[in-house]
C-alpha cells in the first residue's frame, strides 16, 4: 500500500522580550505529545531557567555532557543552577560527538550514576549536542530500567530534531542508533543563544536537518533553505522545524507509519556516516547526501524529475550542504545500508518523493531494485548531472 503525507509548517512567531537581549525575541512554548507522555519544548533565550522547577522532587540529578559544551556559556549557566536548585550529584563527562554515544560509554556513564547513588527516583539532565542527547536519553531510558530526563540542546541539529521526540539511542561499530528505545524527555530547553560559540561545522550539520524538513513540504523548502545561508539561524524556523516533528509524533509516537517521513534522507545518509567511521562526515553532512541520493533515485524510479533534484540540490549547495562523496566512500554505504533499522525481510524500504501539482509529496515505505540503487550510487559518486538511462527493472519499481 502507498503510504504518503504532506507536510506542512509555516514558521510563525510570539513574541515576547528577552532580558539582556537586543530587541524583541522570539519565544515558543510548544506542547509536545508522545503516545500518553505529554511534554513542554521551550525555545527562546534563557529556556533553561524552567530547570529548577523541572528537577522538583528528584533525589538526586545527573548532568550528562561533554567537556566542550560545559565551558561554555550556557553550560556553565546550566551548571550553576543544578549546583544552587537541586540535589545535584554527579556530572559526567562523555566524550565529544559519536564518540560517547557507544554501548562502552554508557556503561562507564551507568557505573557513575550508581556510585553517586542515583535511584529510581533519580532524572538525568542531557545538556550537548544531538550525540549527548541521544546517548543521555539511552541512559535514563535503561537505568534502573527508566528515569526521567531533560534534554537541554546545545546544537541546531539537536534543536530541531535529535532531542525531541524521545528517540534514544546507541551506535554499534557498523550502524548508527542500532540500539535505543523511545523514551520521551520531560521537557526539552533549546536556547538558539547557544548556537552563537557552536563551530561553524556543527552549526552547518544541523543545517542538514532544517533542509530535510523544508524538502518534506516543498512551498517551505526555499525559505528554510534561505534561512540556514548565514551564520545566525532565526529562531523561528528552529520552532517551526520543532513543531513539524511533534505534530508528526503526536500522529505515530513509535514510527510505524507517517514518522518514517522524518528518516528522508537517513537511509543513505547513515550509511555515508558509517562509512566515514562517524568521523569523515557529520550528520547532517550525511544526511544532504542522503537526500540528494533520495532524490536521485526517485527521479530514476520515475518518481520525479529533472527540476526536482536541481531544487533540493540548490538548496543543500545554498546551505552550504555537500550533495556527493567519493566513490569509493559512496560503494561502502551501500554495505552499510545492510544494517539499516527500517530493513525488512524483502529488502530496504526508502522515505523518497513523488511529483505532485507543481511540486512532490514525500512517501515512506517506498521499494527500490537493487540496479536502480548501484546506478544511483554512481550518480552520487561521479556526480553526473544527467541521470543514466532508466533500465527496464528499475523504472517505476516501489
Amino acid at each position: 500500500m502507498k503510504a504518503r503525507r504532506k507536510a506542512s509548517a509555516a514558521p510563525r512567531r510570539q513574541v515576547a522580550s528577552a532580558p539582556g537581549s537586543e530587541g524583541p525575541a522570539v519565544v515558543e512554548l510548544i506542547a509536545a505529545q508522545q503516545g500518553e507522555v505529554t511534554y513542554p519544548i521551550h525555545v527562546g533565550p534563557g529556556a533553561d531557567a524552567a530547570l529548577p522547577a523541572l528537577c522538583e522532587g528528584a533525589d538526586q540529578v545527573a548532568l550528562v555532557t561533554c567537556k566542550r559544551v560545559l565551558a561554555t556559556p550556557l553550560g556553565a549557566r546550566v551548571l550553576a543552577q543544578l549546583q544552587a536548585t537541586a540535589p545535584l550529584a554527579v556530572v559526567h563527562l562523555l566524550p565529544d560527538g559519536e564518540k560517547g554515544k557507544t554501548l562502552a560509554e554508557l556503561e562507564r556513564a551507568a557505573v557513575a550514576l550508581l556510585e553517586a547513588g542515583c535511584t529510581r527516583r533519580s532524572l538525568v539532565v542531557g545538556l550537548g549536542g544531538g550525540a549527548v542527547t541521544d546517548a543521555a536519553g539511552f541512559l535514563a531510558a535503561t537505568f534502573m530500567r527508566g528515569v526521567p530526563w531533560i534534554a537541554v540542546p546545545t546544537t541546531l541539529l539537536a534543536m530541531v530534531d535529535a532531542a525531541i521526540g524521545g528517540k534514544t539511542a546507541a551506535n554499534l561499530p557498523v550502524a548508527k542508533n542500532a540500539v535505543g528505545a523511545f523514551h520521551p524527555p520531560r521537557a526539552v530547553l533549546a536556547d538558539p543563544d547557544a548556537l552563537l560559540t557552536l563551530p561553524a561545522r556543527e552549526l552547518s550539520s544541523g543545517k542538514g536537518e532544517v533542509v530535510k524538513y523544508g524538502a518534506l513540504d516543498a512551498s517551505l523548502l526555499s525559505h528554510f533553505a534561505e534561512a540556514c545561508a548565514g551564520t545566525r539561524i532565526d529562531p523561528a524556523v528552529i520552532a517551526a522545524c520543532a513543531r513539524m516533528k511533534v505534530d508528526v509524533v503526536r500522529e505515530d509516537p513509535n514510527e510505524h507509519g507517517p514518522r518514517k517521513l522524518l528518516n528522508l534522507g537517513h537511509t543513505y545518509g547513515h550509511g555515508v556516516e558509517a562509512a566515514g567511521r562517524f568521523k569523515r562526515f557529520t550528520h547532517g553532512e550525511a544526511v544532504a547526501v542522503g537526500m540528494a541520493f533520495a532524490f536521485r533515485l526517485a527521479r530514476r524510479l520515475g518518481r520525479v524529475g529533472d527540476a526536482a533534484v536541481a531544487t533540493v540540490e540548490a538548496a543543500l549547495a545554498r546551505a552550504g550542504l555537500p550533495v556527493r562523496v567519493p566513490a569509493a566512500l559512496a560503494r561502502d554505504a551501500v554495505h552499510h545500508m545492510a544494517f539499516d533499522k527500517k530493513r525488512t525481510a524483502a529488502g530496504l524500504r526508502w522515505v523518497l518523493p513523488r511529483a505532485e501539482g507543481g511540486g512532490w509529496v514525500v512517501e515512506w515505505d517506498v521499494q527500490a531494485g537493487d540496479e536502480a540503487v548501484a546506478e544511483t550510487v554512481d550518480e552520487i559518486a561521479a556526480g553526473a548531472g544527467t541521470p543514466r538511462r532508466r533500465t527496464r527493472s528499475a523504472k517505476g519499481k516501489r
